[in-house]
């Protein structure tokens, strides 16, 4: 496993398309004698979609192999009233590039002409469609450059290895990830509709290029508790043994298997006014009351004993006052667009908790302070609660807790975005000391976190399999006597992993705030390394862990959130 790299690394290619492809005929061919060295002619006959000609549309032709390391000489050419242009050139192969710009509408087309010793001439037509756009991200230490064959296209991906190359005629292209200083570099075929990426780190290997699988969207599950069983096999770490509404809950925390009752979200209504007609002012005026409106989220998470929570349709449910949830419940978003806005759920004492398929995002309270609400809280001695297929946004501190005491947590295949910190694992020392609490977290995708992925104090916690993207503190921070073990994770980041969360006025790190890593298997591109404090421990479970590289990283993207 290499820790560093100088040429080129892994990326992945989102390219998607507009509604109409060019089409490229040819219409004619001269075959004449001719050596090497003789010039030829290319004529073009430059259409629009409609087959109307394309006057005064710009054409470039470079050779096929062309690299930009910038601005290209080659002038652009502009085709007369009948959509015609020429071009003298010698014996090979070549890339033309067409653009036209009718009435603030941009269209292109792109077109391969070959010129060899019999030929003298080639008469071809070119017909315009819409533009396309090619994105991906590469993991590298120092960043390459992008480009494009035969084209101008020359980009630097930003810090965090993301790059766009824009304003692309539809078609296939070769597109190259490397250091043009650099012999060793990578082309890739990126075709109509294609997810790749390419790994490249090894200058001494195969290049490898995979296509990145797109999971399928989940059925309705209905009542078919079939649905709700396989749910509970995938179910890994420290939650294993949560049942939901499969289980319940006895007063010792121990779960025993009961198929517990459906109930059915069929409103976004959360809290709404009542008359109550037993209040009368002195004008004769009745007074309200706040009730939970039947068919509610709410009024199927407050319900005793163990409930399977389905929603009938997509739709925003706003949370008025925080939702604090009752034990042995599965609130399973699958098949449905759900998003919780408002003021985020509770948990108090409660157990057996799986939150399956939703968004939380849009909450109430938005100032940095300690009011603010986090999507979800898991405190106050809670325990076994799945999190899984969520995605978490949009919050200004931190997105979601699990502290005083609270223990058998696992995250998994979640989205962590747009916030201070997406998870924050136990309390300040001198507020409360958690040494009980245990989370596993795998296969969680971390991206604009302005401090840490996830911030640990005390306790146990197991990292595996996760994707830290763009986090400017810290990917882990484990402070405080936190164990954390931390294994074959991605990290994009400079910092991956902070094991004091305080420093002395010097500048030196606060001993009395230190943390300790067991870090083993894990993929840095911008810096970092593996290392083992003997004084962490190793989980006692069995799972499944995959080696950390590009592969991973392009499926934790594509794969976390609701599916």
């Amino acid at each position: 496993m290499k820790t560093s790299w100088m040429t080129v690394a892994q990326m992945r290619l989102l390219v998607w398309l507009g509604a109409i492809a060019f089409v490229l005929t040819s219409c004619s061919e001269k075959n004449v004698a001719g050596g090497t060295e003789a010039e030829s002619t290319i004529a073009l006959y430059v259409q629009m979609a409609d087959g109307t000609p394309a006057s005064t549309a710009r054409v470039r032709i470079l050779p096929d192999k062309y690299l930009s390391s910038g601005p290209a000489e080659n002038a652009w050419n502009e085709t007369d009233e009948d959509g015609q242009v020429s071009f003298e050139v010698r014996n090979g192969r070549y890339t033309i590039e067409a653009r036209n710009v009718s009435e603030s509408k941009a269209s292109g087309a792109v077109h391969s002409v070959a010129l060899d010793a019999k030929s003298d001439s080639k008469v071809d037509t070119i017909k315009l469609g819409e533009l396309s756009s090619i994105e991906g991200f590469v993991l590298l230490g120092t960043s390459p450059v992008v480009r494009v064959a035969g084209l101008d296209r020359y980009v630097v991906p930003d810090s965090t290895g993301h790059f766009v190359i824009d304003s692309l005629p539809q078609g296939s292209f070769d597109v190259q990830i490397g250091d043009p200083e650099k012999v060793h570099s990578t082309t890739v075929q990126s075709n109509a509709g294609d997810t790749l990426f390419v790994d490249g780190s090894d200058t001494s290997s195969t290049v490898k290029v995979v296509k990145s699988k797109t999971s399928a969207a989940t059925e309705y599950p209905e009542s078919d508790w079939s649905a709700h069983e396989a749910l509970l096999k995938q179910i890994q770490g420290y939650a294993a043994g949560t049942l939901g509404a499969a289980g319940l809950a006895d007063s010792a925390g121990k779960i025993n298997k009961a198929k517990g009752e459906i109930c059915v979200v069929t409103t976004t209504d959360d809290l709404m006014d009542v008359i109550d007609s037993s209040k009368v002012d002195s004008l004769g005026n009745y007074g309200t009351s706040v009730a939970v409106a039947a068919g509610s989220f709410r009024e199927c998470a407050e319900k005793d004993g163990a409930v399977w929570i389905l929603f009938e349709k997509s739709g925003s449910y706003n949370l008025q006052s925080p939702l604090r949830i009752k034990s042995n419940k599965t609130i399973d978003g699958r098949g449905r667009d759900v998003r919780i806005t408002g003021m985020g759920i509770l948990t108090q004492e409660s157990s057996n908790l799986i939150f399956e398929n939703l968004t939380f995002t849009a909450p109430a309270i938005t100032a940095r302070d300690t009011s603010s609400r986090r999507a979800l809280s898991i405190h106050n001695r809670t325990h076994h609660v799945w999190v899984d297929h969520c995605t978490f946004e949009e919050y200004p501190l931190i997105e979601v807790d699990i502290k005083r005491s609270s223990y058998a947590v696992t995250l998994s295949w979640n989205r962590f975005e747009n916030a201070q910190t997406g998870i924050l694992f136990g309390l300040e020392p001198d507020i409360y000391v958690d040494t009980a609490q245990t989370l596993t977290m795998h296969h969680n995708y971390f991206a604009n976190m302005e401090a840490c992925g996830v911030l640990a104090r005390h306790g146990k916690l197991h990292a595996y399999n996760n994707f830290f993207y763009d986090v400017k503190m810290a990917g882990v921070e484990c402070s405080d006597s936190a164990q954390c073990y931390v294994e074959s994770n991605v990290f994009n980041i400079e910092n991956p992993i902070a094991v004091y969360r305080l420093e002395n006025e010097d500048g030196s790190p606060d001993v009395a705030t230190r943390g300790f890593v067991y870090a083993l298997d894990n993929m840095f591109s911008r810096g970092g390394e593996n290392t083992q404090d003997a004084l962490v421990f190793k989980p006692e479970y069995k799972v499944t862990v995959d080696d950390a590289d590009a592969e991973l990283a392009v499926r934790v993207k594509n794969g976390a959130g609701p599916r």
